[in-house]
């Protein structure tokens, strides 16, 4: 296909994709999340610590004397409730034992505060005789979901307030001085594993959870250097931007190209389309450039008013003028590519349906696995850094980040390879596909 022949088809597909419904939902979609979850959430500037404030906020550090106690006591009130926390989807979900899981749970919770069976027995007995008496007929400990809640002074309460002087507080306990931090991480998952995973006191999740400490000022005052510094005020920002828009161009494109890959099917034109003479290299590849250039196009005005908003806040400071140009490129832009070409492989192996469930199951297996800050994998669809701050957790990553984005890059590429082969063996009268749901996918 002669250069000025492909730039003519590729300006004919920009119109197509500019001007569809799908499109403009697509960046309706965009700028919504940026609105929602960015722009309105940067009120101001972030501002240099004081030495000699009363708090600098929190990190969360292993520290083996906070996160035992605190632990314990959270997996001691639930086995009471018989009622656990865990996000096995991303969701939050409300777990009760089986009496078999349930007797399992209390011989870690023995080992955990030195109870035997006989007391740790005896003092949920007690909690339920003292509940049955107020006329109740469950026995919940919860947050607000059950009529017994644990004060902050650990008594046992109900709707009602406390229960009087027959009114319970957690049982005093120690551990073991043979309990070292090791066994005591090893029954963590051990617990964690009856409750289904993903719970409170999973690895992924103990440290932040039971393990938040103050912030030195020292700490405090490093990581401020490093975003106004080594950050150049912007990169931070542009990081947290490309964590909430990258959340959304995990299934959104897919939507895009399915819809332009159809478009001409609807319109009955296939068969116009290949007879052209132009090749279907050229028409396949004509189609990705334009949309890919069109959905980069709500990325690239949200940055520029992002990088507008944050520079206004930060007058007279030296910024890093490329972080939201480069970042976009370097996070966004291969992750739209790979989308994409996904929707455009897909739907012409198989179908456009099959193409949004399977992108959907990635999207949706990806958005609820891994850290929110720092959830940087070699393969990981979406990108994750949630903070302003952390920096020496992504620098620690980006290497992994750079290989992420590259091997996408060339992954998506290779697919629409693939799809221009497809596309030829069409033109050329042999059908390809695969079958779905019993029914031969050719077109």
């Amino acid at each position: 296909m002669k250069g000025r022949n492909f730039f003519a088809l590729y300006g004919r597909e920009c119109r197509k994709v500019f001007c569809s419904l799908t499109f403009l939902l697509y960046a309706a979609a965009v700028f919504a999340m940026f609105y929602t979850q960015f722009y309105s959430g940067v009120n101001g500037p972030e501002v240099e610590p004081k030495q000699g404030e009363s708090y600098y906020g929190t990190v969360a550090r292993e520290v083996p004397e906070v996160l035992m106690p605190r632990a314990t006591e959270s997996l001691l009130i639930e086995y009471l409730a018989n009622s656990y926390v865990a996000y096995p989807i991303g969701f939050y979900k409300e777990i009760r034992l089986t009496e078999t899981k349930r007797g399992e749970m209390a011989d870690i919770i023995c080992e955990l505060t030195g109870f035997t069976r006989e007391e740790l027995d005896r003092f949920v007995r007690g909690i339920k005789g003292n509940h049955e008496k107020s006329g109740k007929n469950s026995f919940e400990i919860g947050e607000g979901n059950g009529d017994l809640q644990i004060d902050g002074n650990g008594f046992v309460v109900d709707g009602g307030g406390n229960l009087g002087e027959e009114a319970f507080s957690l049982p005093e306990y120690s551990f073991s001085e043979s309990l070292t931090y090791e066994r005591f991480r090893k029954l963590m998952r051990a617990a964690d594993k009856l409750i289904g995973g993903k719970s409170k006191y999973s690895d992924t999740y103990i440290i932040y959870n039971f393990s938040q400490v103050p912030k030195t000022y020292e700490e405090a005052m490093e990581e401020y250097r490093l975003l106004i510094k080594e950050d150049g005020v912007t990169g931070g920002y542009a990081r947290l931007y490309c964590d909430y828009v990258g959340i959304i161009l995990g299934i959104l494109p897919v939507f895009a190209a399915v819809s332009l890959m159809q478009l001409d099917r609807r319109a009955r034109m296939e068969q116009l389309i290949y007879s052209r003479r132009a090749s279907s290299a050229g028409i396949v590849f004509a189609r990705y450039a334009a949309l890919v250039s069109v959905m980069i196009l709500p990325v690239i005005i949200t940055a520029g008013i992002a990088q507008a908003k944050v520079m206004g806040y930060y007058p007279g400071v030296d910024m890093d003028l490329f972080a939201f140009a480069r970042e976009t490129f370097i996070w966004l832009l291969p992750q739209i590519m790979l989308v994409a070409a996904i929707g455009m492989v897909v739907t012409e192996l198989a179908s456009g349906l099959i193409a949004i469930l399977l992108q959907g199951a990635w999207w949706f297996g990806s958005l609820f696995s891994g850290s929110i800050s720092g959830g940087i994998g070699k393969f990981s669809l979406m990108l994750r850094h949630n903070s302003l701050y952390k920096r020496d957790i992504l620098m620690e990553q980006y290497g992994d980040l750079l290989f992420n984005r590259a091997f996408f890059t060339v992954l998506a590429i290779l697919l629409v390879m693939f799809t221009a082969v497809i596309y030829e063996e069409k033109r050329r009268g042999r059908g390809i596909g695969i079958r779905v749901f019993g029914k031969n996918c050719k077109n």
